[in-house]
């Protein structure tokens, strides 16, 4: 299967993402510590769902490759999401997921304020 972009592609739209997320920061700065505080802990989620991810694949004895052909998506970007150096989008995560025989589970925290406690991200689906 061809890949959808090129490697070039790709390394551009990092770089952007890199520039939004700086942006980003400087803007949770200036709105206060409050606003930092909750960009750390979604940056600190994300890198998370990276790990779990490589984590379960590892288990199951899957390759990147595999996982690539299995889903579609790029094992290069496989590898960059594992190693969070981009942030891909939710429907990513799913799929890689999917790839996996996992499912993403969505769970309510406590009303009006952010929970400490992390919740788990993935779960094995039940088919």
């Amino acid at each position: 299967m061809k890949p959808i972009f090129t490697r070039t592609e790709i390394e551009t739209v990092a770089k952007t993402w890199a520039r939004y997320m700086k942006g980003l920061e400087a803007r949770a700065k200036a709105s206060g510590p409050e606003h930092v505080q909750t960009l750390r802990m979604l940056q600190s989620h994300y890198r998370q769902l990276g790990a779990e991810l490589a984590e379960e694949r590892k288990k199951l004895g899957l390759s990147q490759e595999a996982l690539a052909k299995a889903t579609g998506i790029d094992q290069a970007e496989i590898s960059r999401i594992e190693r969070d150096q981009v942030d891909p989008r939710l429907g990513t995560y799913v799929r890689l997921l999917e790839g996996i025989g996992l499912g993403l589970n969505v769970e309510p925290l406590a009303r009006g304020r952010v929970e400490k406690r992390r919740q788990v991200s993935a779960r094995r689906s039940r088919a």
